[in-house]
């Protein structure tokens, strides 16, 4: 962007888009005024315009109550910007816990499968457990893990416990 003359309007675009903090905005829009005469009330305003469609490519953000000049503009997408990194770490926040509780989720899973295949070896042989653990599979269902939890505390014979998980796998109940 240096390399462009002062004065020059693709000089104030470059600078818009490459702002990173409130103090660079704040900047580029106060050259950008200064560059404008009052004539220029029909570029100011589609700088505006052009500012208002920048603010709402922001996830969350909302373009058009920017302001109608383009010293309103500046001075609302400046406290806007300013904000920004606070809802972004909120956000950020809010998807890592989403991430954890799902990961949480996967693990207890993933322990509860393998806690069947134990109690039903326990209960009728490594055999009937490793056969089990084979019919679960992936199964993340709870309604379907309960079930065989049942299954193999009532079951009378092996039979009727792979004949058990095996229904309640392929249908789900």
């Amino acid at each position: 962007m240096d390399d462009l003359p002062l004065g020059n309007l693709m000089r104030a675009v470059v600078g818009f888009e490459q702002s990173r903090t409130p103090a660079d905005v704040a900047r580029v829009a106060e050259a950008l005024r200064d560059w404008l005469s009052p004539e220029d009330s029909s570029l100011g305003g589609a700088f505006v315009a052009w500012m208002r469609q920048m603010v709402a490519r922001r996830p969350g953000q909302a373009g058009p109550a920017l302001g109608v000049t383009l010293e309103e503009a500046t001075m609302t997408l400046v406290e806007r910007m300013a904000q920004w990194p606070e809802q972004w770490r909120r956000e950020g926040v809010a998807e890592g816990r989403r991430e954890g509780v799902a990961e949480g989720r996967r693990e207890g899973v993933t322990q509860h499968r393998t806690l069947l295949r134990r109690f039903a070896a326990g209960r009728f042989g490594e055999a009937v457990g490793e056969r089990v653990e084979a019919l679960l599979g992936d199964t993340e269902d709870w309604d379907r893990l309960s079930a065989t939890a049942e299954l193999i505390a009532t079951a009378e014979s092996e039979g009727e416990l792979i004949d058990g998980v095996s229904t309640v796998v392929r249908q789900g109940g």
